[in-house]
């Protein structure tokens, strides 16, 4: 094995190339912090998950444990951070996260510098081999920093209405692999009464047109795997379906559903 495969980057790029080749990728959100359920979701045949450091209460410590239960496993891990700040994407990816789903971008601007924050061929990301990403320092560093650009990945979370209205010059900028669609705070930018009115569904479209346009994966998240077929057809690729907490939910609520019937039947 060489220097430069003892780093495990081809997991990231991976999925990186699944992404710009247009192929279905489908994930879930996670949002329990415990590592035991990135060991589970690895199993499941999932592509990848995205650990939720927005609206999840993961800190620097259970994002470590989840990122190096996933890499374990060769499971892509994705991180949603809880801001813009470079100092947070470079502890992530130091700590082998496979890529960002950067939260709030309105402009071409912030898409920037987020890949000022995640591409050492920019000359703005802080370098250190010593972490997981780069093996714990067992790796050629000129290597690790080409091979970390080639196959991180950079998905700018497009929600706000401001956002829509620059999204061909979002779209165009090659910061992004994906755009990838908020639908709940995208229509709640937009005014609207809910997931079924129809200027989310413009909206939606309109980016997946903008995303065509420039060669530009786009990406969503659905509740269910029933919206995919739709969504696939206006050539969006990219899906992540529920969380963790939905999936265990749910099934509790079938079972107890099941069980209900059985006694009063």
């Amino acid at each position: 094995m060489s220097l430069l495969q003892s780093a495990s980057i081809p997991v990231n790029r991976g999925l990186r190339a699944r992404v710009a080749e247009r192929a279905l990728v489908v994930g879930t959100f996670v949002k329990s912090t415990a590592p035991q359920t990135i060991e589970l979701l690895g199993r499941s045949g999932l592509d990848f998950v995205v650990l939720d450091a927005e609206h999840a209460p993961f800190d620097i410590g259970t994002l470590d444990a989840a990122i190096g239960a996933a890499h374990a496993l060769s499971l892509p891990a994705l991180v949603r951070p809880p801001s813009h700040a470079g100092s947070f994407v470079n502890s992530c990816l130091d700590m082998g996260a496979s890529g960002v789903v950067m939260p709030h971008i309105r402009s071409t601007a912030e898409a920037d510098a987020v890949a000022d924050a995640v591409r050492y061929g920019r000359g703005k990301r802080g370098f250190s081999p010593s972490g997981r990403a780069g093996n714990y320092g067992q790796v050629d560093a000129a290597a690790y920093r080409a091979a970390a650009d080639q196959g991180t990945s950079i998905w700018c979370q497009i929600e706000d209405a401001d956002a829509l209205e620059r999204i061909d010059e979002i779209a165009a900028n090659d910061a992004a692999d994906c755009l990838f669609i908020g639908p709940a705070d995208l229509g709640l930018s937009l005014g609207c009464d809910g997931p079924g009115d129809l200027r989310l569904a413009e909206a939606i479209r309109a980016i997946a047109e903008a995303g065509s346009r420039h060669g530009r994966a786009v990406g969503l998240f659905v509740s269910d795997t029933g919206a995919i077929p739709a969504m696939r057809e206006i050539g969006i690729t990219v899906f992540v379906c529920g969380s963790d907490q939905s999936f265990l939910l749910g099934r509790a609520q079938q079972v107890a559903a099941e069980v209900s019937a059985l006694i009063y039947t």
